[in-house]
């Protein structure tokens, strides 16, 4: 059955030190990271995405899977930095647009994960390779919806892998 993201969040926030004392005893969960809501406001200079104010009226950022979440405190700042780093790039101009794009989260190569209100897609930018990467996802809600319902058992990642082992060990309620 799928996992409803925003409940797998609350019962994290929920179990958090049991989570953590758990972790601490299987090295390959240390990317797992998880921080209480902050009540801080969604930056209003950001396009507004529903999505993203309720994870983060769930949690605080944290480390998911392969993606780094920052704080909300964070987030304006982190959009300005992307911003500016990915001005005027070559010949293509502004990558980033702010009334359009909001930089959510940075994968595992420090490359910017972006949701596109014109477009609803969560794709990330190869800065190296200087371009867009396929679509991660067609919203943020489906971007969060797949990002804790792992397809793939075959390969059985390790973060499918820390899913399944959470749920052995946490108790409903």
């Amino acid at each position: 059955s799928m996992r409803d993201w925003r409940q797998v969040l609350q019962q994290w926030i929920a179990q958090e030190g049991t989570i953590v004392s758990l972790a601490k005893l299987h090295v390959e969960f240390i990317a797992w990271a998880i921080s209480p809501p902050s009540f801080e406001h969604w930056p209003s200079h950001l396009p507004n995405c529903q999505a993203l104010q309720d994870f983060y009226r769930l949690c605080d950022g944290g480390y998911f899977n392969w993606f780094r979440w920052v704080s909300l405190s964070q987030l304006g700042e982190q959009n300005r930095k992307w911003f500016q780093l990915l001005s005027d790039w070559d010949t293509r101009g502004d990558v980033l647009l702010p009334e359009r794009h909001v930089v959510l989260a940075e994968d595992e190569g420090g490359c910017p994960v972006v949701w596109d209100a014109a477009t609803d897609q969560v794709r990330a930018f190869q800065f190296d390779g200087g371009d867009w990467e396929p679509p991660l996802a067609s919203s943020v809600e489906a971007f969060l919806t797949n990002l804790f319902n792992p397809e793939d058992e075959q390969e059985k990642d390790w973060w499918y892998l820390f899913l399944s082992w959470l749920d052995s060990h946490l108790k409903e309620g």
